[in-house]
C-alpha cells in the first residue's frame, strides 16, 4: 500500500530531507485552493498534505496532525503501518506546536544499489533520514561529514553508511574512529549511538569480551554433578532444576509491587527468583526443554563411562546438531557424542549447559508469558547480549 503526500505548489520536494519510505511513497501535486481534505477522506483513511515549514497529516481524522519535518520518516512509518490514533499522538509528542520524535533523526548514506535491501517498515530505519552514493568510489566520508553538520536537526555525533549487509558507524568528528557491525545487530546499535547510551568504544569494548562470554570446550575429568552446595548429586538421585529468574536484565521482582502495567515476563517471576524447567512436550517432534512456572518436572542423572548424563523420567538429554532449532530434546538413548549435553559450573555452584565441546550457553527466551524456549542459540544478539541459562540444582 503506498502512502500518499499531497504537494501544493508552493512547496519545493527538493528542499526536503530525503526519506527511506519516500521510495514507497506516492507524491502528487495539487493546486492548494482547489484541493478539500474532506474529500479526499472519503476515498482514504491516511494521507499527508506537505507544507512549507511543516506538514500535516490526516489519519482517520478530518482534523489533522500538524508535524515537524524533522521526524517525516518516523511519521511517515507510524502513518503508513499504525492504525491508532492514541498511539500515533503518544510516539509523536507536541514541541513548539508541532508534532515530532523528540529524538534527533540517525543520518544514513546508502549505496544505491543496495537501497532495496534495506526494510523500510523496520524500526531502525523509523527515525532517519538518508542520502544515497552510487558505489564505493562515492563513498566520501568528508563528504558526509559535511551534510550531517549542514543538518544540525539530525544526531551530529555519529552517522552510518550502509552497503548491503555491511553498516558502518562512524564519528562525525574523527572519520577514522568506525566501527562496522551487520543487520543482526544494527537496532540494538544505531539506537544507542543516537540516544547518547553508547558510543563507537562501547561496542569495540563488547568485541575484546566476547571471548569472555563463551564456555570453555575442555572437559574436567572425573566430573561429579553437584548441587550449588557442592554436594554430589548421585545416579538415580531425584532432583529439579530451576532458572535463574532476573538473568536477562530484569530487576528482582522482590523490589517491585504488582501493578497491571508489568509484563507477562516480569509477572511470571513476581516474588521468585527460580523457575522449574518443564518438559513442555513428550512426543516427536516436539520433545524438547522449556522453561515454565512451577512444572513440578523432575530429573535425574546417570554416568556411563565417566560420562554424567541428565535425564528426563526414562529418556536422556541430548542436542540434535542437524537441527536448525537448536532444542535440547530428550530421547530413549545414551546420544552420540555429537549429541551430549556438557555441563558446566559458573561461579555461584550453578551450572550452564552447551553441546558437547561446545562454546555456546544454552539461553532462554521467554517467548511467551509463562514459557521460555530453551537453545543453544549462536546468533550475533545473544551472544553480545543474551544471558547464558543458570540452573539450580533442587533435591527433591
Amino acid at each position: 500500500m503506498e502512502l500518499n503526500i499531497f504537494v501544493p505548489e508552493y512547496v519545493d520536494t527538493t528542499t526536503l530531507d530525503k526519506c527511506f519510505l519516500d521510495k514507497d511513497a506516492n507524491f502528487i501535486p495539487i493546486q492548494s485552493e482547489a484541493f478539500l481534505p474532506e474529500e479526499k477522506l472519503k476515498t482514504l483513511d491516511k494521507f499527508i498534505v506537505l507544507e512549507k515549514d511543516h506538514f500535516k497529516v490526516f489519519f482517520y481524522c478530518s482534523k489533522p496532525y500538524e508535524c515537524n519535518y524533522q521526524s517525516r520518516n518516523a511519521i511517515m512509518y507510524e502513518t503508513k503501518y499504525g492504525y491508532y490514533r492514541t498511539k500515533f499522538e503518544y510516539k509523536f509528542p507536541i514541541e513548539n506546536g508541532l508534532r515530532l520524535v523528540k529524538q534527533p533523526p540517525m543520518h544514513y548514506f546508502v549505496r544505491s544499489g543496495n537501497s532495496d535491501t534495506l526494510l523500510y517498515n523496520n524500526a531502525t530505519e523509523a527515525n532517519t533520514i538518508v542520502e544515497y552514493f552510487d558505489s564505493d568510489d562515492d563513498m566520501d566520508l568528508a563528504r558526509f561529514v559535511e551534510a550531517v553538520k549542514s543538518k544540525p536537526h539530525c544526531v551530529q555525533k555519529y552517522f552510518i553508511v550502509n552497503r548491503g549487509n555491511e553498516y558502518r558507524a562512524v564519528e562525525t568528528d574523527n572519520v577514522k574512529n568506525t566501527y562496522v557491525f551487520s543487520s543482526r545487530l544494527k537496532y540494538r546499535i544505531v539506537s544507542t549511538l543516537a540516544s547518547g547510551e553508547a558510543t563507537i568504544e562501547t561496542f569495540v569494548e563488547e568485541d575484546k569480551n566476547l571471548e569472555n562470554k563463551l564456555a570453555k570446550p575442555e572437559r574436567l575429568s572425573g566430573f561429579k554433578l553437584r548441587d550449588s552446595e557442592g554436594n554430589v548429586v548421585s545416579d538415580g538421585e531425584v532432583f529439579a532444576l530451576q532458572i535463574l529468574g532476573n538473568q536477562d536484565g530484569y530487576e528482582s521482582d522482590k523490589e517491585l509491587q504488582f501493578p497491571q502495567n508489568l509484563t507477562k515476563k516480569m509477572r511470571m517471576f513476581y516474588g521468585k527468583d527460580w523457575v522449574d524447567i518443564i518438559a513442555f512436550r513428550d512426543s516427536y517432534p516436539n520433545n524438547f526443554l522449556f522453561g515454565h512456572l512451577d512444572s513440578g518436572v523432575t530429573f535425574t542423572c546417570e554416568t556411563i563411562d565417566d560420562i554424567v548424563y541428565l535425564k528426563h523420567k526414562d529418556k536422556y538429554l541430548y542436542n540434535d546438531p542437524k537441527s536448525e532449532f537448536k532444542h535440547i530434546n530428550f530421547g530413549n538413548y545414551v546420544p552420540t557424542k555429537e549429541q551430549r549435553i556438557q555441563i558446566h559450573y559458573n561461579n555461584d555452584g550453578n551450572i550452564m549447559l552447551t553441546a558437547w565441546g561446545g562454546r555456546v550457553y544454552a539461553a532462554c527466551n521467554w517467548v511467551k508469558g509463562s514459557c521460555g524456549s530453551i537453545t543453544f542459540d549462536d546468533i550475533e544478539e545473544q551472544l553480545r547480549w543474551g544471558s547464558p541459562m543458570s540452573l539450580r540444582i533442587v533435591r527433591i
